[in-house]
């Protein structure tokens, strides 16, 4: 009765096996971009005074375990890093934008786009040639293992593609507390990469997402020189239209020489408008929101009060036999 529920248990179960350890790697890799970007803080004097022997205890069995799966996890998908051919930019700047950004996360991602559901697909029709009768009955089993290796690759993007979405709603809801503070150190003197630097000190404590970014910013821009190519990565890094065009602001200050506080403050008023045009259209739409609770909630309990003592009544009369 149970037999043609064992394959595909078998099947979620290596599935979710690679998956984890596909996740496992991931989650080591970004644990080596947040120490790269530990060191760079501390060169750039902005780290604080934390208590790094609980990031050194961890090193043990489970960073070698997690060194030597890495390692095997890169290997692989290295290997198979081609298969996304000329998408491998656009898929390096969606993972960037989702809050990965080592150099490695592009070959994890390939590990896990491309091998776990050819895993999947191999070893669920393996189990299904050697444990059922090649007949038409096994039609619907080979197509149940199809579409988990599908699953499975359509998982990875909808993970990522959720990952990215949470991270640039915490950096947009975030971005207007940017402009308040870039503000109060325009009009207090500092220069605008004086201000981000300090911003970014400031941002790593509320809103850790964009204060990394922002003291990225302000590294590629004390190392390179480059203001232009360091507005366009961080740009490229976070694809909102508020970065796009704080960037240029950035960019037109500096080649204009438009005051930097004057800018800025013109850019949080606007903000502060977009802000508030937001909530009127929320606002406007609370009346059709309403009306669904009003019909199917609201409106039956009226219903019954209003008609349910003439009901009443009219049970009685009949009752009664009058």
């Amino acid at each position: 009765m149970f037999e043609p529920v064992q394959p595909v248990f078998w099947l979620a179960f290596a599935g979710l096996s690679f998956g984890f350890l596909g996740l496992m790697a991931l989650l080591y890799a970004e644990n080596q971009n947040s120490q790269h970007r530990a060191r760079l803080r501390r060169a750039n004097g902005t780290a604080r005074h934390l208590d790094t022997a609980q990031g050194t205890s961890a090193a043990g069995l489970w960073a070698r375990c997690g060194a030597g799966l890495r390692r095997i996890i890169l290997g692989i998908g290295e290997r198979l890093s081609i298969v996304l051919g000329s998408e491998a930019r656009e898929t390096a700047q969606e993972l960037a934008s989702a809050g990965y950004r080592g150099r490695d996360a592009l070959l994890i991602f390939a590990f896990m786009k491309t091998v776990l559901p050819l895993a999947t697909l191999v070893l669920g029709l393996g189990w299904l040639i050697l444990t059922r009768p090649l007949d038409l009955g096994l039609l619907i089993p080979v197509a149940v293992v199809i579409a988990a290796a599908l699953g499975l690759s359509k998982g990875v993007d909808m993970f990522i593609d959720a990952q990215r979405k949470a991270r640039l709603e915490k950096i947009r809801l975030a971005f207007p507390d940017m402009l308040e503070l870039l503000v109060i150190t325009a009009e207090a003197g500092l220069g605008p990469q004086p201000g981000l630097h300090r911003v970014a000190h400031e941002l790593s404590a509320t809103h850790p997402e964009l204060g990394r970014d922002v003291l990225q910013l302000v590294s590629e821009m004390t190392m390179t020189n480059d203001r232009r190519s360091a507005y366009d990565s961080f740009n490229a890094r976070i694809p909102l239209p508020e970065i796009s065009v704080f960037t240029q602001t950035l960019d037109q200050s500096d080649r204009y020489g438009t005051p930097f506080s004057r800018a800025m403050r013109t850019l949080m008023d606007e903000q502060r408008s977009n802000r508030m045009t937001a909530i009127e259209e929320k606002a406007a739409r609370l009346p059709v929101i309403m009306t669904i609770p009003l019909i199917f909630c609201i409106m039956p309990a009226v219903f019954v009060v209003l008609v349910g003592p003439a009901v009443l009544s009219v049970i009685d009369n009949i009752l009664s036999g009058g």
